[in-house]
Order: C-alpha cells, then structure tokens, then sequence
C-alpha cells in the first residue's frame, strides 16, 4: 500500500476539464470572482465579449496588481503538487497594449508565493494568453490557490473572458513529507504581507552580462549586499518559455532579460521575484552567467552586473553565491529562495462559490509555433570533417528577435488518391474520344463531359489547348517505371486538373510544358488579343488541385559558413531534400544584382547527411564547390532553398527566355566609388507560362516547380495568380512550392482574400516577386516565404543619391507597372495581412510597402485608403543584400506613392522618393473612408494607430534596414547588422521602437563594388531632410554623399515624435583619435576598404542644416547601451558643415529619461552645444560638455521641475511669410551677396544674474524670424528682447509642455503699457460645457502665475516686465466640464481626457505615447494671445520705448544664483533653494461663525473653483472621479516636495492661543500608502512656528484625519495658514471635506 504521508496528489476521479466556476462570466452576477482590491472596481460588461453575451470588465485600478480573483481550491478544484494549463481571452479598453498576468497566489503552512505568465495584450482585438502554472513546494496544508487576472499598468481598464484551468499531470514527489488534504469549505484568508525570513548573509553574487565586459565595474564577478540595484537575468530549464538558447557549453538552459520589460535597478529579492514569477524561471548560476547563457538577450545587460545565485544542492564556495545565502559544505543549503514580499493583496472576508457554468470556450486558431522544440545540444567532443563548430542552431541564429519557423509535416497513410478512383477513362485509349482517335499533335482537346480522365505516361504529342469541362476532371496518375511529360499550349480547366491530393501527395515525376511565343500585339495596359488566358497558361475556373512530395523545410538557414571551395554546407534544420535536386545558396554580399554581382550560387546535391553533428540538422554535398563565400554567424546566416520538386510545370526551352539580355557597360548613379547600373529597356522580352484562377474557380498547390514562367509586361500572366476571387477563396493555397527563372513576379494575390501562400521558395525573378495587386487584398498569410534574387522589370531601376526624392516613372509598353521599378521580393500594398516568417535577399528593397491612397487596377473605384489599413501581423521577417540604388531605399521599405496621372487617369505613376502629397499614410482605428465617405478625414487623437512590426531582422545593406516616410510605426524587437542606417522614419503621429539592436560592423567583410569606407556607420539620427524644392541640390551637400545618414535614421521635419525604449549600438561610429567615451582599440570602424566606414559616422546623429525645419520636443530613450563604439554623438549640417549655425542646431534637445544615453545614469536633457546657442543649454556650471558632438547634457534631478517647453513667436506676418522663401531656409545660410539668410532680430534667454552680459555675452539663443524656442523649463523664466522693441501684438503657438515643469516667459514693457492677453481655439463652437477663449487675470504676483492655472500673469512695474505661464491647452476648446459643472479653464495634465461631445479625442491634449513614455504633441491651429497698448514706434508694429532691462531679483538675501532654477548660499553652496513660495492671500471678510462652525471656506471643494484654496507649489484642482462626499474632491499633483499641497489662509478666523479641532479626509492615487499632514504655519513677533497632525493614509479607501492643534502666539499673530501635504515628492492624493472647529 502507499505510504499514508505520500506528497503524491489524490486526482478526483472524473475531474471537470476546466476548474475554474463562472468561466465565461454568464451568470447574473460575478460569484465566485471579486476585485483584489477594495479600491478596483470589476463588473460585469456586455459591450464585449469573447464568446457567449459577457465578460469581466476591470476598471478602477490604482495598480498593477489589481484586477479579479478567484479562489481555484475550494472544493478540490487545484490541489497541491500537480501542473495547470491556464488561459483566458483578455482585451484591453483604453491603452494599445500592455503586460497581462495570470497569476496562482499559493498558500499553506509557510510563507505565501507567487506562480504566473505574462503576456502581451492590446485593444484591437481578443488576447488569448495560455501556460502551464505549477502548484509545487507545499508546506503543510494548502489552505488556498487564489487566481488573479492583473498586471496591466495603473488606470489601464481591461476585459477577462473564457478563463480556463485545467488539470495536466501530478508531480512526483518524495513520500517522506506529510500529506496535502484537499481542502473544502476553506475561509479566504485575510491579506497576508509577511516579511520573508532574512538570510543567513545579506551579500550576494553579482556577475556580469557578458564575461571581460565589466572591468570597470569590478569584474566579471562581484560581492553586493542584496539590497543593491543592479540588474536582472533570468535563466529556465523550460524550452516553453521560449527563451532564446544562448549557452555556449550548458546543455539545456535558456535565458533572457526581457522579463517582460527591462529591469536594471533591482534589489536581490526584487530580481529573484521577477525570474520565478515564469514557469521555471530562476536567477542564473554563476557558471551560466560565464558560460554566456544570457548574452545578446537585450536590455543594455551585457555591459552590466547581474544578479545571480545557485540554488540548493547546488555546488558553491561562499554564502553569497547561493540563492538562500547559506553554503554548508560545500553546497548551498536552507529555505528556498526569497519570494516577492511587495505584492498586498485584500481579499474579501467572505468569496461566495457557485457550481460552473460549463460555457464553452473558444480556442485560439493555430499559429506558427517557434521552434526548436528539442533542447539544444552541446558542440561535438569527437572530431568530423564537418569541425568542431560553433554551428548556429535555430535557438541561436538571433540575439534579441525570434524568427518562426513552419512546423514540419507529418507522414500520414495515403487516402483519397484521384488516380486511384473506380469509374477513371485512360486518356491513352481511344475509346475515350468520340472520334476513337487519340488526340494528336496541335490539336485542340476537349475532354468528354462527366468524364474523369486520367494520364499515366507521357503524351508524346504536342498538343494544342486542352479543355476540361465543368462536369470532367483530368487527372495525372502515377508513373515508376518513367516520368510522365505533358507538353501543351494551353489548357482551359472549367472542370477539375488533379494530380495527387492533400492525402495522397503525388509521388512520381511530371512535367508539364506551356509552348506559345511572345505576341506582338501588346499595348500599353499589357493586354493582347493573342494572349488570352489560355495562351501559354493554365486558365482555371474550376479547380487545380496538384499536390506534389512533401519537403520540409522547403528552406532552411545555414549552420556554418561555406567558404570558397568547399563542396558541401550545413543548415540548421533537418531536411528530407532528395540527391540530385537543386538548391539555391543566397548571396551574403552587399550588392545583388543580374548583372553587377551575383553571388547566389545553385548547387546540385550529391548526398545528404542529417544530424552530422549534434546541434545541426543536415550536411548537403553537391557536386561542384562553391565560388563565392557565404556568411553565417551569431547575427545572421544566408538562406539554402529548394529548387527541384518532382513535379514540374515549365515554359518551353524555345520560346520561354528572353531575346534582349543586358549588353553590360553601361553606368549611371555613383554609389560609393562605382556608377554600374543595368542598362535599361533590356530583358523585356520574357515568355514563359503562368497560371491564372479566376472567375469562382479554386487553387490548390503544393509541392510544385515552376520554372520558365510568367510573362513580362503581360497584364495577369504570372507564374501563378489568384484573381479576383473575392471571399470565394478562402480555402485555397499556394504551398511549399518553388519558382524560378521568372519573367514577371512570382505569385498574384488579387481581388482575394484570406488565402494562404506559405513556404515557397523564389529565386531570379523580374519583377515583384509575392505580390498584392490592386490594394484591396486583405487577411492573406504569406508566411515562411523565401525571395531571393529580384530584378526590375525591363531592367529600369529606381537609381538616385542621397536626395529624398527620384524623377516619377509612368505606365509604358515596357513597364505597365511603373513601380517595377523598385522591384523587390514582397510587394505588399495593403498590410492588414499575416506577413510571418518570410525572408528576402536582393532586390531594390526586401520588402515594399508603397503607399496607395487609393486601389488600382480592376478596384480603382473602391471607397478605401489601402496606405492606412492596419498591419494585421508582420512578424519574423528578414531581409539582406538589398537597399544599394538609393540611400533612402531599405531592405524594408514604407515609400513611395502608385496613383494615375493626371494627364491621362488610364495610365500609372510612380513616385519612388518622398512623396509629400499622395505618399503619407494616416494609419486610424477607425476607417473614415467608411465612417465619413471621406478617406481624407482626419484621424484624431485616440483614433490614431500604427502599423505593428514585431521581430524584424535586417542585415548587409548599403542604405537603411528600415525606412518609412509617412505613417505611425510601432517597433517592437529589431535587428541590424552590417547596415549604414538601421532605420529611418517620418512620422506626424509618432514613431516607436522597443528593444533595437544595431550592430553598425559585425567584423565580416562588405563583398560590394566601391569602397565600403564610403558608407556609414552611425547609430541613430534625429534629422530633418527637406529643401524648399523638396529634395537636395547637389551644392546643398559634400559632393561625395551617397547616404547621408546611417544606422537609424529618423527625420524631424516638424511635429515628429519618436520614442526608443531599450537599444543597444554596436560597433557604430567613427574610430577617431578624439573619441571621448571608449579608447579601446577595437571601438567603432575605422577607413578601411574590408569593412570600413565613414569617418563622420557617429552613433547619434542631429541633422542641423535646416533655418526652416526645426525640432520641437520630439525625441525620448531609455535603457541604451553601448558596445565597442566609437563617435557617439554629432551635429550633422549637409550645407555647410555648421561653419554658420542654424536655427535647428542651435535647438536640438532630447529627454534621455534615464542617463543612459549620454551615459549619467541619471535622467538627463541633452542640448545642442554650440556656443551661438550663448547659455542657452549651459543652465549650470555643471552641466557635462560632449566635445565631439557638442553637446551639453543637463542633470534632470539637480532642479525641482526641469523639462523641455517648445513655442512659436509671431509678431510681423511679413517677416514670418518669408521663412523659407527669402529667408530661414531649408539648407542655404546665406545669399548670392554674402549676407545671412536667417539672422538673428533678438534674443531670448534665462532670468537671472547668471545669463546676463557679463556671463553671456552672446545674451542667449538667437530669435530669427523663424522664431521658435526650444529649451529647457522648469527654471526662473526665459525673457524675450527682440531688437526692434517689445511686441505689441504677439501670438505664440506650437506649444509643447508638460504640466509637471512650468514654463515662465518674460517680456519687457514700458511702463503704462496695458495688457490684453487671451487663449484662443480654432474650430470650435461654445457650448456650456466647452468654452472657446479664455481671458487671462492680472495677478498680484510672479509666484501666483508661476503656481497659476496658467491664465494669469503680472506686469512688475519695478523691472518693467509681463510675466505669463504658457501651458498646453487643448485645440478645440478652453475650457472643460472635467473638473466643473461648466466650462472652466484649468492646467490639462497630458493624461486628462477629452470630454468634449461629437470631438472623437481621446484626451484634451495632443502626445504621442510609448511603451510607458508620453511626449507632448503641439496642435496646429490654438494659440495665446498678447496684446500690448503702449505708444507704437517707429516700426508699427513694437512700442515706442524699450525700458532699460532691470535684472530681478531671483535669489534672497545671502543666496547667490548658480543655475537657471536654483540660488545657493556660498562658498559651499550646499544650502539652495528654488523659488520663493507664493505670498499668503488677503482673506475676504469672514462671516461670523459660531462656536460649532466649520472655519473653513469651500471646504468640500464643491465650489466651481479651489479658491480660496490654492497651490503651495504643484498643481492642485477640482477632480469630479473621486470625492468622499458631494460631486467634488481636490487633487493635488505635480509635487516635487513632502510640503507641496493645498492651502488657505485662515488669518481672521483662527485667533491667538486657542485650540481647534482640525479633520479631513484623504486618499492617495497613484501609491500604496503614505503620510498625510495637516500643518499650521502662524506668525507672530518671533518669526514663523509650525505644528501639525499626521495619519497614513492609502489608495483603496477614504481616511479620516484628525487631531487638535493650538495656535500659540508671541505678541501679535500675523499670519495663520493650513497646509494639507507629505506625501513624497511625485505621489499625488485626493482631499475632501475638511473641518476645522474651536475647540471649548
């Protein structure tokens, strides 16, 4: 008998398949699901649903851990010691994407601890998030398993659906330990948050990313107390998690640091709770750490310590290296490692438990899978003639992407083989024709109705065209003894052409040859009278269903290197390929082309050896050695396809291959020292066959060569083409297939939807090779495609420079499709498709998603936008050797425009460059095209979308991996090797990239004509790239630019933003003898003619020619790394190398929000160092100076509220209508006489005596009649002189500012001078609600505009200057119902909705927002107004008298000025201050109280306002989404003090030497808990007291407090205040209802 304390489960018997009660959320109420928090609100919501009529809606949440629960044990549903698949359906409300967790909170007998998965979900469409969750380690008895659903950021709502928990296997376990009951009827426990046991020592090991990479830092390995920040890896046993496989000796073991974002300041316990909240994850030992485990995975981590530990039993020689921190001979010993202590979780007192509700649940469809899923294995101890390696494995052929790969096929019996039918006619029989003739040669063949006719051996005739009628079916049996050959003109397939089927692949070898010559009657729309879809093609509106072997892979990546001479390669798969078929091995140059450089090379295979050694899939010999080399390493490897299959459909060898082949010598545009270029109007004549289903018919293929095929300028004739078959379709695919030597593309999908092309392989094809037609086709799969060697149709290419835009191309007999001209592997015209897997080698780009603002073709009248449609997937592809005929080009390129010419609308034009005014892409959640019968309508703010690429791999490019010209882009996990730009964008709605990896130069040879010297190797830019024509003159740039940008590259040309979260640069810029970050000898590139680069490379780059375009706040990063890199930052002026600074150079700036980029480590504002920019930027003498690029970086954290504001000036419309005609223009600083373009007419500086004469002589940043500032904030104020005088009218627009740092500006005045200042918003309509201007009020102080609502400001007659605070306020209103009952003007935080009836916002400020980073988005069109009534001068336009400039007083006395935003007390300036507080407000009369009166004004904030309340400092303002009482409460914000909060001056009311019972109540937003103050300042003779009350308070429910203060007074009491404050700096809190009573 088993033991009676077995740990070993007891499986109720029949369990139920899923464990969980009320999973779908059907029943009338939640029961048995609670919100976790008290606060949290779920519900139940009809609105959505995944399956059924319901799901849970999660609302209310303060954070992350918030969400619904359930109780999964009671009655023995989850037990102990046993393995769950988990899952739901979950969808997010009002965020584009988030983390989402499934969470097993597990308790017993010991301490709590936490099991999940995380997942990332989005609000475009149902999540299904699944894993394995293991309930194991139990102590004692399991009293509860409580499931969360949680993990999505603070405010973030969200919908739960189809929860699912299901039992998959018991544990097996040692039977010493005491049993684990079942428990039933269990009470839900109480919130537990007990401390975990400490350690026996509180040190523990830090190891570095990557071995010899810490040096600096202390080595590879370092002894740090637990409570330390440092960074985190996690390692697993578990192949599930698909992690990538990075262990160069370790079998077995994955790791990543992508957990699910970055974590680099983390304590000991915070990182051990990180790793084992995955299933398996843990801490990585020592010797996984140097045995490379975790290198490349991402996070900037290989450069930094890492925590790591051993677990128990593990082998260890200090405490500090094991997880529990006790080594006990020799191994590590004591409790387990630490679980999360921080996560609180309330819990009801009392969780009701239903009886399921059996809703069935919907499974997700079937997805490619990443492989592998065996575990890696080690490199070979025994010698081979294949070597020792290291080989790359699938796990390893990417650092920071995973690139899926198909599933392999399974052999199943044959069943349902058509030539195997009962009822078959021989076609070799006479007495299956009518005539009893068998057809002869050039006939014409009809075969018999309701016949089925099957061929079993060659037909030795030629034939004419074959028709196979709707009632008949030809058939191709099967051959052994010899293959079976078909040689027609033509076949006509109403009926049914079988051969093999999905059961039964076709087993033998058959061809089938397609004759015909190229007609002569062809036009301009590419349409003959000849070439009628029979002509030389299979016509089909029946059904073609050919199934020939399958082979898996079709292809595959390589293993190893093949050098010159060697006769054999390996790849990472195993293949079932076939000797004597051939393969193609792709090129790994830089440059590919027909003609110019082709190193792709076709082998054929002489034997195969799989798993020649451990790691590899199969060794391929063949018959001749190699001549080129071909790469395959730790970043990339090139693709090995199959060509042969053993069936074949051909065109004939006669008529097929064109009769115009390029004669050579001809050149054109240089490109890095060499001008090749195809000579065009060459390769025209191409004729093969193609295949064409159409009219309802269906298309069934696997398994098929073609060969000779397509038609070149042949309007539909393509190898193979699904047309317009609509929704028809559905089930049709184009698989596993290869194509080659092609005239014209590859395969059409067009007019159709949701069909599937997957698993080809293309090589040598003109033209567009995987090709969406019209625009229209959507909901596709192209996936696991390969397209290797493209060329342009009529060998007319797109080949410019530099420059942003190329002469347009128009329809021609020679190119009926002008965009050929940028032929390349996937032409992909709508993006709302799977695109998975696929990968591209060669062409003009790898990838072309040119913009079409409206179908073409046959649906050129259909109501849609296909340049908006959203990506659907675009995941895993990869593209090489592409990108070289213009430096703008990329392996994936977003460009270009197709659209039909004004002149003659029959014919098309294509735009490839920059096209401003058809090539923009507005990517929108919602289709205007339908909603407004208007696609040009706007996409507003919180309609906005971006198209998605998820796992993109670029490398062995001459131009940038990725470019897209218009269009909001989101980029999630990119790589770049070996590239001269990484990616470049222009983006009027935002740009986002979340864990880059750009290695400028993996150390491998550019194979390329020219110098590779010539081509850059820089790390990121933010540039502006537009003259006033549009594109560069070539005087406007240095005479040898090719590619003036390099590894990533995104363009400014206003209104930009781009977010980078998680980047690491490699080997990027310049080897100089002046680089001032790393002098190690291997940093950056240097000149030479191997693999060299630029000498101007730097891994930031600023483009800085522009007096036109500037920047605005446009550019974010966090958590950037560098490796080995050169140059780091520079200035980049194309027109005059900044010998003369530019209005863009000089306002460059750039939040790096957490130092890592200007390498502080601290958040840091990065300024343009120019030193025309005067101090502009050199707030502070310890700003840091970047000599090289020069830049200034500025300590964010050293000031109170430092940020970056933007604004506009416009006070002379003559002067502002000339920027960028006669003046401020896009690149030339000066005229044909030598005078400055763009000088400067005033200047704007910081207050204060530290910016004056005579420590800026420059007197500040010059304001030209491009008047823009940018700059930072936060400070005493910038001042505006301009020469001619003050302003009398001034307008300032394009304002960009964050609530959280003040914008001051000062503007002198003569004295007299009376102001109108006002708000103003275009396009809107006043309403109660919503008001349209916004008139500001005098203030009696600079303070009280300061702490404004930004609608005041105040003249200081004493120094003569108006003083207003310029915030951000929204672009069709001024004032708001969100804090009011009517319209009211206030300070819009970025995050503050939009309430604004029939305005689609969604909230009242423009920003674009990215993975946890919001940049500010100024709107075209609002503005603020000053109006200046002073005696005009002699200039209209400015006052008569500008007063003398009079210095303020920024600093009291004994403080001296040491920055722009802060005065200290000298010599040791340790003793600072920032501003001076507000004064205290006179009160009004109070009336009279008695002795129970509430002494306080306003004191539930239910008035419209706050007054007599106000700001100490921060922001405070009525809230209506929180109150304890009544319909308003207060909140207070923006606080970068304990005392920052909410005041009012009790002077009159509160008397001398009494007490007074003070109360309020308080509740905390955005913490867990904190200390709230009450605090009494009273002045009396001696000077200022303070005395106070405090009480902690939380997040999740209102606390009362209150206590008894007395007012103690020496002689007269002056002043008496209340303050409410003392959460730390940036907590914000709710008050309500406060009370203050006399005390009897």
């Amino acid at each position: 008998p088993s033991p009676t304390n077995s740990l070993i489960p007891t499986i109720p018997t029949n369990p139920p398949s899923n464990h969980v009660y009320n999973p779908g959320f059907e029943d009338n109420t939640l029961t048995p699901w609670y919100a976790n928090s008290g606060s949290a609100v779920v519900q139940i919501d009809s609105t959505e649903a995944h399956s059924g009529t319901q799901s849970a809606l999660c609302k209310d949440r303060t954070a992350t851990w918030m969400g619904v629960q359930q109780d999964v044990s009671t009655e023995g549903r989850v037990i102990a010691n046993a393995k769950y698949h988990v899952s739901c359906w979950a969808k997010l409300k009002n965020a584009a994407s988030d983390n989402f967790k499934i969470t097993f909170r597990i308790e017993d007998d010991g301490e709590p601890r936490w099991r999940g998965i995380t997942r990332t979900i989005t609000n475009d469409s149902w999540t299904f998030v699944e894993g394995y969750i293991t309930v194991e380690g139990v102590t004692g008895a399991l009293s509860g398993v409580y499931m969360y659903l949680n993990g999505p950021g603070v405010g973030v709502e969200y919908w739960v659906d189809d929860v699912s928990v299901v039992f998959v296997a018991a544990l097996t376990t040692s039977p010493s330990l005491p049993p684990t009951p079942i428990p039933t009827n269990l009470p839900t426990p109480e919130p537990t948050n007990v401390p975990t046991p400490p350690p026996v020592t509180m040190d523990r090991m830090l190891y570095c990313g990557v071995p010899s990479k810490c040096n600096e830092l202390g080595g590879d390995e370092v002894v740090a107390s637990m409570n330390d920040l440092h960074a985190v890896r996690c390692c697993t046993e578990n192949a599930n998690l698909n992690w990538p496989y990075k262990c160069l000796n370790t079998e077995g073991v994955w790791g990543e640091s992508d957990v699910p974002t970055c974590y680099n300041s983390k304590t000991f316990n915070e990182a051990t709770a990180i790793c084992s909240s995955y299933d398996g994850g843990r801490l990585c030992t020592g010797d996984e750490m140097k045995d490379k485990c975790t290198a490349g995975t991402g996070c900037g981590a290989n450069t930094k310590l890492v925590w790591g530990c051993t677990a128990v039993q593990g082998t260890c020689a200090t405490d500090a290296e094991c997880c529990t921190g006790l080594c006990d001979e020799g191994l590590c010993a004591g409790a387990s490692p630490f679980e999360p202590t921080n996560n609180p979780t309330p819990m009801p007192t009392n969780a009701p438990t239903l009886q399921p509700t059996n809703k069935p649940t919907t499974h997700p469809s079937l997805k490619p899978t990443k492989s592998p899923t065996n575990q890696p294995t080690k490199k070979p101890t025994a010698s081979s003639i294949y070597g020792g390696g290291p080989f790359v494995t699938l796990a390893s052929s990417s650092e920071i992407v995973t690139i899926p790969r198909p599933l392999p096929g399974s052999s199943e019996p044959r069943t349902n083989c058509p030539h195997m039918e009962n009822g078959l006619l021989s076609w070799h029989d006479a007495a299956t024709w009518a005539p009893g003739n068998i057809p002869s040669a050039g006939e014409d063949v009809t075969l018999p109705n309701n016949s089925k006719v099957v061929i079993t051996q060659s037909v030795a005739e030629e034939l004419g065209v074959i028709t196979v009628p709707s009632s008949s079916a030809l058939i191709f049996g099967e051959n052994d003894v010899a293959p079976i050959t078909l040689d027609v003109h033509g076949m006509d397939v109403r009926g049914a052409l079988r051969a093999g089927s999905e059961t039964c692949r076709y087993n033998t070898e058959l061809t089938i040859t397609l004759h015909g010559s190229r007609p002569s009657d062809l036009n301009v729309y590419g349409v003959s009278s000849t070439a009628v879809p029979t002509y030389k093609g299979i016509s089909v509106n029946g059904v073609i269903s050919i199934h020939g072997k399958k082979k898996y892979p079709t292809w595959s990546r390589l293993a190893e290197s093949v050098p010159i001479g060697q006769s054999y390669l390996l790849v990472q798969e195993s293949v079932n390929w076939e000797v004597g078929q051939k393969i193609i091995l792709t090129t790994t140059a830089i440059h590919d082309s027909r003609d110019g450089m082709n190193q792709n090379e076709v082998f054929t295979i002489s034997s195969i050896v799989n798993s020649p050694v451990q790691g590899v899939g199969s060794a391929i010999h063949f018959t001749t050695p190699a001549d080129y080399a071909h790469i395959a390493n730790h970043a990339f490897q090139a693709e090995v396809g199959l060509l042969s299959r053993n069936i074949k459909i051909q065109g004939a060898a006669g008529d097929s291959d064109p009769t115009d082949p390029d004669t050579g010598n001809c050149s054109g545009q240089w490109h890095f020292g060499t001008n090749y270029a195809p000579c065009p109007n060459k390769y025209k004549t191409g004729f093969g066959g193609h295949i064409m289903v159409h009219s309802g018919g269906k298309g069934y293929v696997e398994g098929v060569e073609l060969y000779r095929m397509g038609q070149t300028n042949v309007l539909g004739r393509y190898p193979f083409h699904f047309h317009v078959l609509g929704n028809d379709c559905a089930d049709c695919y184009f698989n596993e297939n290869s194509i080659h030597r092609s005239y014209y593309r590859c395969i059409s999908i067009h007019g159709t939807h949701s069909t599937t092309v997957s698993e080809n392989v293309a090589y040598d094809v003109s033209g567009y090779c995987y090709y969406l037609e019209d625009g229209v086709e959507e909901e596709n799969t192209i996936s696991f495609n390969l397209a290797a060697h493209i060329h342009p149709v009529s060998n007319i290419i797109a080949n410019a420079g530099g420059g942003q835009t190329i002469p347009t191309f128009l329809q021609t007999r020679d190119l009926i499709l002008p965009a050929d001209v940028t032929a390349s592997g996937f032409y992909l015209t709508n993006l709302h498709n799977n695109i998975i897997g696929n990968a591209a080698s060669g062409g003009w780009a790898g990838f072309a998603l040119p913009v079409l603002h409206s179908p073409v073709g046959a649906h050129k009248d259909v109501n849609m936008r296909p340049g908006n449609r959203l990506t659907k997937i675009f995941d895993g592809n990869t593209a090489h050797s592409t990108g070289w005929w213009w430096g703008h080009a990329g392996a994936i390129y977003s460009g270009g425009s197709l659209y039909y010419n004004n002149a003659d609308p029959t014919l098309l034009e294509y735009n490839a460059g920059r096209d401003q005014s058809k090539g923009n892409r507005s990517p929108c959640l919602v289709d205007k095209c339908v909603e407004n019968n208007d696609c040009n309508s706007y996409c507003f703010e919180g309609e906005r979308a971006w198209f998605q690429l998820t796992n993109t791999k670029v490398f062995l490019s001459a131009s940038p991996g990725l470019n897209s010209w218009s269009g909001g882009m989101e980029i999630t996990h990119f790589e770049a090797h070996d590239v001269a730009l990484g990616l470049e964008s222009l983006s009027g709605t935002g740009f986002g990239i979340r864990n880059l990896l750009v290695e400028c130069r993996s150390g491998e040879e550019w194979v390329m004509p020219g110098n590779p010297s010539g081509v850059s190797a820089n790390g990121f830019f933010w540039c502006k790239l537009t003259n006033e024509n549009g594109r560069y003159k070539k005087n406007e740039i240095h005479a040898d630019l090719t590619n003036p940008f390099s590894s990533l590259d995104i363009a400014d040309d206003t209104n930009q933003e781009h977010i980078i979260t998680t980047a690491t640069f490699r080997n990027c810029g310049a080897r100089k003898s002046s680089n001032f970050y790393d002098s190690s000898s291997t940093r950056g590139c240097s000149t030479n003619s191997f693999n060299g680069c630029t000498s101007s490379s730097s891994v930031w780059g600023f483009i800085t020619h522009s007096d036109q375009h500037t920047p605005e706040l446009m550019q974010a990063t966090t958590s950037i790394t560098y490796e080995d890199c050169g140059t780091r930052f520079r200035l980049y002026d194309y027109a005059d190398q900044n010998v003369i600074s530019s209005v863009s150079s000089r306002t460059q700036n750039w939040m790096d929000l957490d130092g890592t980029a200007s390498g502080l480590d601290e958040p840091t504002i990065i300024g343009s160092g120019l030193t025309d920019a005067g101090h502009w930027w050199r707030v502070e003498d310890s700003v840091v100076d970047d000599p090289e690029g020069p830049l200034i970086f500025i300590k964010k954290n050293d000031g109170p509220e430092r940020g970056l504001g933007h604004i506009r000036f416009r006070f002379d419309d003559n002067l502002f209508n000339s920027v960028g005609q006669s003046a401020c223009k896009n690149g030339p600083k000066k005229d044909g006489a030598g005078n400055l373009l763009c000088p400067a007419i005033g200047r704007v500086r910081h207050i204060g005596p530290l910016f004056d004469s005579s420590n800026d002589p420059s007197g500040g940043l010059p304001i030209t009649a491009n008047a823009i500032v940018a700059g930072p904030t936060g400070g005493f104020g910038w001042v505006l002189n301009l020469d001619a005088g003050p302003p009398k009218s001034l307008r300032i627009d394009q304002i960009e500012v964050d609530s959280s740092t003040k914008l001051m500006l000062a503007i002198p005045y003569p004295a007299g001078t009376s102001f109108s200042i006002s708000a103003h918003a275009p396009w809107c309509s006043s309403i109660p609600t919503h008001s349209c201007t916004e008139q500001f009020t005098a203030a009696d102080s600079i303070s009280h505009v300061r702490y404004s609502q930004g609608n005041k400001y105040y003249y200081d007659t004493y120094t003569k200057l108006l003083y207003i605070r310029v915030i951000m306020f929204p672009l069709t209103y001024t004032g708001d119902n969100l804090n009011s009952p009517t319209a009211m003007w206030h300070l819009w935080d970025l995050d503050d909705p939009n309430n604004k009836p029939w305005d689609n916002r969604q909230h009242a400020l423009d920003r674009y927002s990215f993975n946890g980073v919001t940049l500010p988005k100024y709107s075209n069109g609002n503005y603020l107004q000053i109006t200046a009534d002073c005696n005009p001068g002699s200039a209209s336009l400015y006052c008569a008298d500008t007063p003398s400039y009079i210095e303020p007083e920024v600093c009291q006395s004994g403080y001296v000025q040491v920055s722009f935003d802060k005065c200290c007390v000298p010599p040791e300036y340790t003793n600072c201050y920032d501003f001076t507080a507000p004064p205290t407000r006179a009160p009004t009369s109070p009336p009279t109280f008695g002795s129970n009166s509430n002494l306080f004004y306003n004191s539930g904030f239910e008035d419209s306002t706050v007054n007599p309340w106000y700001a100490n400092a921060g922001t405070v303002q009525i809230h209506t989404t929180q109150k304890h009482s009544g319909s308003q409460s207060v909140l207070c914000k923006d606080r970068t003090a304990d005392w920052n909060g909410v005041e009012q001056d009790l002077g009159g009311r509160f008397v001398a030497n009494a007490t007074y019972r003070v109360s309020c109540w308080a509740k905390l937003k955005n913490v867990g808990s904190a200390t709230l103050k009450m605090t009494l300042k009273t002045v009396d003779d001696n000077g200022p007291h303070w005395k106070g009350i405090s009480k902690t308070i939380n997040n999740y429910s209102w606390t009362f407090v209150e206590g008894d203060l007395t007012v103690d007074a020496a002689g007269a009491l002056s002043d008496v205040d209340l303050y409410i404050n003392g959460p730390g700096s940036g907590v914000e809190f709710w008050v309500d209802d406060v009370s203050a009573v006399l005390v009897p």
